[in-house]
């Protein structure tokens, strides 16, 4: 098995880990506490905020080095464009994350409205996230399952 290979199939593994964690992750940002709650929450929130944040840096990672957006371009240069609006937005990611993983560690349970506040901030990121992972899936579907013609 090529290491092209080998990174498509470590991609798919960490896509479906990732997908089980965004799942936990709405759950917890849905779960409406009671205030004797809510210090429960906010630790969920840190550890699978923490979790989502690892999974999602390795996936990215996967697809960036010798991954499929490269050979994505190889197959049509014309992608480039989209490539690249694509690995922009694993940036945004990145920094998005990090700044609400740190926040999250700085947040007091008693500061609803901050809580409240960071929770918003990552839903918005999750809609964007399914966003990112339709027009990825687009990309890579133009790229390697288009018809090139041939003989009928």
């Amino acid at each position: 098995m090529s290491q092209y290979q080998q990174n498509l199939k470590q991609a798919a593994v960490e896509h479906e880990a990732l997908r089980h964690i965004i799942g936990a992750l709405r759950t917890v940002l849905d779960w409406q506490p009671t205030a004797e709650e809510m210090p429960r929450k906010l630790s969920s929130l840190r550890f699978i905020a923490q979790s989502f944040q690892r999974h999602l840096e390795r996936l990215m990672a996967l697809k960036e080095q010798d991954g499929y957006m490269a050979g994505a371009v190889d197959q049509m240069p014309a992608l480039a464009e989209k490539v690249q609006a694509l690995l922009r937005d694993h940036d945004e990611f990145e920094e998005t994350l990090h700044r609400l993983v740190l926040r999250l560690e700085h947040l007091s349970a008693e500061d609803k409205p901050k809580v409240e506040a960071t929770c918003k901030e990552m839903e918005e990121l999750l809609v964007k996230l399914d966003d990112h992972h339709r027009r990825e899936a687009d990309l890579m579907q133009e790229a390697f399952q288009r018809d090139v013609g041939g003989q009928g």
